[in-house]
């Protein structure tokens, strides 16, 4: 399709023009001025009881107490806590995940922790609320191990590995403006494209059937002046065989 028959079609279907460039609008107000969201995120980490043999709490932690963690998260996952947290003011959305000691492609879990996060729009309140389940996290832990009878010298602890920290989710306004206006394009083409003028489409359509019945009408042509020339020449062969033949008998 031209240029000119693009702002053609846009003019014909200025209406649908219209209501594209009014969507377009929408979204570019919404990137420009949209509410960002934060994520905060803190990690605790599981720590066993201190053995007479090893000073070093943290260098006797192995994956297997990451087993006592992943019990926490179940309880702090279920819908009854989660309740009780909004109680408290945990209204935001929160997961509680072991954390990947390794990396995406390779992951590990040699240290028992866990990776909490809160997504919001408040960022204070994020970070607030990641503290409050940090500390409930704690809590659950001690409850959890007391009521299996566990004596309190020999519970798994917890430790803060990193504190509450909260970044902006919310992408970049340049780059939000960059895609609205490929958008914008892409719908001025769509809009264009499907609902062209009917005399543009119809002309089109007569060019084709022209060019296909101009390319038939050379072959057969070309098929019958062969035959033609064929037929003219098997004629005076034929003509000269019969003068030899005449000349033959009167001699």
């Amino acid at each position: 399709m031209a240029f000119h028959e693009l702002l053609t079609a846009l003019r014909k279907r200025w209406y649908l023009a219209g209501a594209a460039a009014l969507c377009v609008l929408a979204a570019g107000l919404y990137v420009l001025h949209g509410k960002p969201l934060y994520q905060a995120s803190a990690a605790v980490v599981l720590v066993p009881p201190k053995a007479p043999s090893v000073q070093n709490r943290l260098a006797s932690a192995t994956p297997s107490i990451a087993a006592a963690g992943l019990a926490v998260d179940d309880i702090l996952l279920s819908p009854a806590e989660q309740s009780a947290l909004r109680a408290q003011g945990v209204v935001d959305a929160y997961t509680i995940v072991p954390r990947n000691n390794g990396t995406n492609e390779t992951p590990a879990y040699r240290v028992p922790s866990e990776q909490i996060t809160v997504t919001g729009g408040d960022v204070e309140a994020v970070l607030a609320e990641a503290g409050t389940l940090m500390d409930d996290y704690a809590a659950r832990l001690r409850s959890m191990q007391s009521g299996a009878g566990v004596a309190v010298q020999a519970q798994i602890t917890d430790g803060v590995l990193a504190p509450p920290t909260a970044v902006r989710l919310h992408g970049s306004r340049s780059r939000g403006v960059v895609a609205v206006s490929l958008l914008a394009l892409g719908a001025a083409i769509v809009v264009a494209a499907r609902f062209r003028p009917r005399r543009a489409r119809s002309a089109s359509l007569a060019g084709s059937g022209d060019r296909e019945g101009l390319a038939g009408g050379d072959g057969l042509g070309g098929l019958s002046g062969f035959s033609g020339v064929g037929g003219d020449e098997r004629v005076r062969s034929n003509e000269s065989e019969r003068a030899e033949d005449a000349d033959a008998v009167v001699a």
